[in-house]
C-alpha cells in the first residue's frame, strides 16, 4: 500500500525540502537572551509523560547534539511536565519564560498553545509531537506562521490508515473513531478522517471520550452500531488508554489501526501508520539548534519529519484471523507473533 501524503500536508512536504538542514558556520551569530553568557538555556514544556512523548524529547536532545549543542556542555535544559493539565501547562510555560530561557521547545499541541499564549514575541518557540499547530495560533500555513514559531507537524496519516483498513477488512463499510472533541489536535484529525471516509463512500461512527474511564462504554456503543474497524487519531485520551483500547478491540475481534509507532506492539493493535517519535523530536532539535546558532524562526517552514511508515503486528493479526498481504509485509516493520 503506498503511504501517500494526505492532501492537507502536501504544502508541508514541499516546505520540508526548502528547509533542508544546511551546514552552519562557526562564525554565525548566537541567539542569546539579553546580557547572557555561558551555556544556552533551553526550556522544554511537555504536556504528558507518555512513552511516545518522552522519546520525542530524547530526539530533541539528539537533534541539538547533531548541531554541536549538548546538555552539560554548552546547554542548560529546564524541563517542565504538565501531567495532562492545560492550566498547569500554562503556568509552567510562564515559569520557563520567567527563567529567562533562550528558546522554548513545546512537545504536544496543548504545550504549543500554552507557549504561544505566555511567551513574549522575541522568544523563539520550536514545537513537535503536534498534529494541529494551525488550530492553536501558530499561523495559517507552513510558510506563513508567527515570526518566532516553527516546528514539526505530525497530523495523523488518515488517508493511509483508511486505505490500509480497506485492504485488511474485506467489504469495509463502517469505520469507528473514539476521540476527545475538546482537544484541538484530536478534533482536527477527526474532521480530516471524516472527509477521507466520505471520499471513499464509507460511514464514520464517532463516539466522544473525555477520560480513559469513558473508553469501555464508548467502545460498546460503536459495537452496537456495527463498527467493522477502529482508527485511532492523535488524541491524548486514547493515547493514555491505548492498552485498554487494544484489549477491548482484541476481545471484540475488531481491527484497531493507530498512529503511534510506540503502540504497534500493544496486543490488539493490528497496524500503525505514522512517524517515529525519535525522528520527530530529532528534526525539531535540529531546528532549535539552527535558531540558537542565529537562524530566524520566521525563515524556517513548519514541516513534517519525513514520510510516514507502516508497522504490522503479526500476533494480533493471527489472533484476529486476518491474513497480512505479502505486499504490505514487504513495506512494513513487522512485529513478531
Amino acid at each position: 500500500m503506498p503511504l501517500s501524503r494526505r492532501a492537507s500536508l502536501r504544502l508541508l512536504a514541499a516546505a520540508s525540502g526548502a528547509a533542508a538542514l544546511a551546514p552552519l558556520l562557526a562564525c554565525q551569530p548566537r541567539r542569546r537572551r539579553p546580557g547572557a553568557s555561558g551555556p544556552w538555556r533551553l526550556g522544554v514544556l511537555q504536556y504528558v509523560p507518555e512513552t511516545a512523548v518522552e522519546i520525542t524529547r530524547q530526539g530533541v536532545m539528539r537533534g541539538l547534539a547533531a548541531m554541536g549543542i549538548r546538555a552539560g556542555d554548552n546547554l542548560q535544559v529546564l524541563v517542565r511536565q504538565a501531567g495532562g493539565s492545560p492550566s498547569r501547562c500554562r503556568r509552567l510555560g510562564q515559569e520557563l519564560v520567567a527563567a529567562d530561557v533562550d528558546l522554548l521547545v513545546a512537545i504536544g499541541t496543548p504545550a504549543l498553545q500554552a507557549a504561544i499564549a505566555v511567551a513574549p514575541s522575541p522568544l523563539p518557540i520550536v514545537f513537535c509531537y503536534c498534529a494541529n499547530p494551525w488550530g492553536v495560533g501558530a499561523g495559517p500555513s507552513a510558510t506563513q506562521h508567527l515570526a518566532n514559531v516553527t516546528g514539526t507537524v505530525t497530523a495523523t496519516a488518515v488517508e493511509a490508515l483508511l486505505q490500509l483498513a480497506q485492504q485488511l477488512v474485506p467489504d469495509l463499510q463502517q469505520v469507528g473513531l473514539l476521540y476527545n472533541p475538546a482537544e484541538p489536535n484530536s478534533s482536527f484529525d477527526a474532521e480530516r478522517l471524516a472527509q477521507a471516509v466520505v471520499q471513499q463512500q464509507l460511514q464514520l461512527l464517532r463516539e466522544p471520550v473525555t477520560a480513559v474511564g469513558d473508553l469501555p462504554e464508548a467502545f460498546a456503543q460503536l459495537q452496537r452500531q456495527g463498527v467493522q474497524a477502529l482508527i485511532k487519531v492523535e488524541d491524548y485520551v486514547t493515547l493514555q488508554g491505548f492498552e485498554q483500547l487494544g484489549a477491548l478491540a482484541l476481545q471484540a475481534r475488531l481491527p484497531l489501526l493507530a498512529d503511534e509507532p510506540e503502540n504497534a506492539g500493544v496486543p490488539g493493535c493490528l497496524a500503525v501508520v505514522g512517524w517515529g517519535s525519535l525522528r520527530d523530536g530529532q528534526r525539531a532539535g535540529e531546528l532549535a539548534g539552527q535558531i540558537l546558532r542565529g537562524a530566524s524562526p520566521a525563515s524556517l517552514p513548519i514541516q513534517p519529519p519525513g514520510e510516514p511508515r507502516l508497522w504490522l503486528n503479526r500476533g494480533t493479526a493471527l489472533r484476529l484471523g486476518i491474513p497480512l498481504p505479502a505486499a504490505l509485509l514487504r513495506q512494513a516493520t513487522v512485529l513478531p507473533a
